[in-house]
């Protein structure tokens, strides 16, 4: 067996032993993981700035945008509101018309105040007038002999409703929606943004930190093994040095000490065979039972065991 033709072993990865020297490669490991979250920390609100301003300013217009106004149906509210009905006088007199205040339908001498009836049934039915005036609203035509009072409608069940009451309802309220839906489409894009951001952090630290133990791992997986050959030399055994496994780092490091533990191995089997000569030698002088023929042989003993 020699060292020279050393082989890769059958030795397969695991997490088992990833970490080899833990203070090195748990080190190494955090300060990568720490620069990359540094930075991913100050690119991720740098974009989460610019994501907000940018929605702001996409719902700007949104916002700024008017919907149709919500029709109403007219109705007066007093009487100032309701329509003035206007009186004309067909007696063909310039005299200015008066305004005469709306009553109650009554009986027509009643109201031409013939003169049948006395001053307090004029000021009552004047005053009937006035109550009624405020219930509704009459229409006064005065002709020669006669006034007709024709009521109108009153004031407060008097209403108008648009021809495209419906269709302005349901603009206004398509508007609205449409309205709602582009800013919970905008405000749905920067959520996404920094799920993005989040998810994205998250990925980069996990990957970084399994990225670096496993290269650490390469690093260290020759270093340890260099640690072993070291302890067996010291305990006299140089034991057959296998190649790294693909993918290990420090290859012409290790390709060095396989060099030198080779060396090493040649001088243990040269000091092999010139111990082997040397006991024979003494051997045949008939100092085979020497104390100092014993010692070589078990020096020859230990060297042997060495490289075996």
């Amino acid at each position: 067996m020699t060292a020279q033709g050393g082989q890769a072993k059958g030795y397969k990865r695991s997490w088992k032993n990833l970490l080899l020297f833990k203070q090195y490669q748990l080190s190494f490991t955090l300060v990568m993981v720490g620069v990359s979250a540094l930075l991913m920390i100050g690119l991720g609100i740098w974009v989460l700035l610019e994501a907000n301003e940018a929605t702001t300013v996409a719902m700007a217009p949104v916002l700024g945008e008017a919907c149709p106004e919500l029709p109403t149906i007219g109705q007066p509210k007093s009487d100032e509101d309701a329509p003035v009905v206007p009186m004309h006088l067909d007696d063909g007199t310039d005299s200015p018309p008066t305004d005469v205040p709306s009553a109650a339908p009554a009986d027509r001498d009643a109201a031409t105040g013939s003169g049948t009836g006395s001053a307090a049934d004029a000021g009552s039915a004047s005053a009937q007038g006035s109550a009624a005036t405020r219930e509704h609203h009459v229409a006064v035509q005065i002709d020669e002999s006669s006034i007709t009072l024709t009521p109108t409608q009153p004031p407060d069940t008097a209403t108008h409703v648009p021809p495209d009451f419906a269709d302005r309802i349901a603009m206004h309220w398509m508007c609205r929606m449409k309205k709602i839906g582009s800013l919970d489409e905008l405000e749905l894009g920067r959520m996404r943004i920094v799920w993005v951001l989040i998810l994205s952090g998250l990925a980069l630290i996990i990957g970084q930190a399994i990225y670096g133990l496993k290269m650490t791992h390469r690093v260290a997986g020759p270093l340890f093994k260099v640690k072993l050959y070291f302890a067996k030399m010291r305990d006299g055994r140089l034991d057959k040095v296998y190649n790294l496994r693909k993918g290990d780092q420090l290859v012409d490091f290790y390709e060095h000490f396989k060099a030198a533990h080779a060396g090493v191995v040649a001088l243990e089997r040269e000091d092999i065979v010139q111990l082997r000569a040397l006991i024979a030698a003494a051997e045949q002088a008939g100092q085979g039972e020497h104390a100092a023929t014993g010692e070589l042989r078990a020096l020859l003993a230990r060297k042997e065991k060495s490289v075996e």
